[in-house]
């Protein structure tokens, strides 16, 4: 299958169903206009006025987010808390067609959040909310029960770990040895992991990585996990490795302002989907970096990409690309 067949076999995305678990957050804009500041008069500094705020799917809801955009069935698996942020985060979700049913409030924590002020279009010093704590025991259990449910009923599983903080958010050491024990029990399911600090301690799936987040080259972590690794290296394209060697893929042109905030995220939807539809690593490289290539030219929100509007790119930049 080449790029072109795989642009042809989007139409078949809407039967492929596909669970996203992890680290799923708020992304929380705050359109600040300045021609409205005032004075504070208690402190005499400067209070923005926000006549405008937008909330998206973050984390693992920007994968969910970009899935739904191109008809995927998601379902989502992960743990918030009981708070207001929480509301709108399962509000969001509901609202582009995701399945929560598999997703736990705990009023113990909170619902991690990413509130990004905006600017005269641009992102100002963010402020975030996340756990610092582990998960509780019962929590946990229900989590692990919810993930079995979830997985049963799909196609592919996408992991997302997105915190530094070890063990304190929804991806830890016990859901990683859960994920490890499936993908030994059913070693044809697509399972693929993306993870900002600990890639190197999922073992037996496919991993994504960027070149910063990497510890271990390409090779030694395709020779590791006998599955296929992804390293995405921004405008110079991605990396990937598998039995065949070390694929170059090359990054799609974009002119003009970008934002890139999300584009991992965007890239591992056309990456886990493309695979989903049958094709390689390397051709599901290129549907990933295609979908990242629309979605960094949405300011200010959190960029998606339609079936339509990568088939239009598909024909422009890669009319004749092979597997």
């Amino acid at each position: 299958m080449d790029i072109c067949e795989l642009g042809d076999k989007l139409c078949k995305a809407p039967e492929v169903v596909i669970t996203v678990l992890g680290d799923f957050c708020l992304d929380k804009y705050l359109y600040i206009d300045a021609g409205r500041d005032e004075k504070s008069l208690e402190t005499g500094l400067i209070a923005y006025q926000i006549p405008k705020k937008g909330m998206y799917p973050g984390a693992a809801g920007t994968v969910v987010n970009n899935l739904r955009a191109l008809e995927v069935q998601t379902l989502c698996v992960g743990v918030i808390g009981d708070d207001g942020e929480g509301y709108e985060l399962l509000k969001a979700l509901k609202n582009i067609g995701a399945d929560v049913s598999h997703m736990i409030t705990d009023e113990t924590r909170c619902t991690s959040t990413y509130t990004k002020p905006m600017r005269d279009g641009v992102e100002l010093n963010r402020l975030d909310f996340k756990n610092f704590e582990p998960m509780s025991a019962p929590t946990e259990r229900k989590l692990i029960e919810n993930i079995h449910s979830a997985i049963s009923k799909s196609d592919a599983v996408i992991v997302l770990d997105q915190f530094i903080e070890e063990n304190c958010n929804t991806v830890n050491a016990a859901v990683r040895e859960e994920i490890a024990a499936i993908a030994s029990e059913r070693p044809d399911l697509i399972i693929y992991a993306d993870s900002r600090a600990y890639i190197d301690l999922f073992c037996g799936i496919m991993v994504k990585c960027n070149r910063h987040e990497i510890k271990d080259d390409g090779e030694a972590m395709f020779a590791k996990n006998k599955k296929p690794v992804f390293v995405t290296m921004g405008e110079e394209g991605s990396m990937v490795f598998d039995e065949g060697g070390c694929h170059k893929i090359d990054a799609v042109k974009v002119e003009g302002p970008i934002d890139i905030c999300g584009a991992g995220d965007a890239c591992t939807s056309g990456i886990v989907l493309g695979m989903a539809l049958g094709a390689s690593p390397k051709i599901a490289a290129m549907l990933g970096n295609i979908i990242s290539s629309i979605t960094i030219k949405q300011i200010g929100v959190t960029g998606t990409a339609t079936r339509d509007q990568v088939r239009e790119v598909i024909g422009r930049v890669c009319p004749n690309a092979g597997d």
